[in-house]
């Protein structure tokens, strides 16, 4: 499943706001070398992820 990663600067805009998360350590190191590989930040891919699933789940509630 390709997922579309926007790039941005979110913690620099007006209303941004921070989320934390829980992840055992393996999967928190896991994701952040496999980021790293990619060459993209873990931040970025986390916030496209969150809109990714937040468009599929609008786009099944409204159809």
């Amino acid at each position: 499943m390709a997922v579309h990663v926007p790039v941005s600067n979110d913690r620099h805009r007006a209303g941004s706001v921070q989320m934390k998360v829980w992840l055992s350590a393996d999967l928190k190191n896991n994701f952040a070398s496999v980021c790293a590989t990619q060459g993209v930040s873990a931040s970025t891919v986390l916030r496209g992820l969150v809109a990714a699933y937040v468009a599929r789940s609008s786009s099944r509630q409204h159809g």
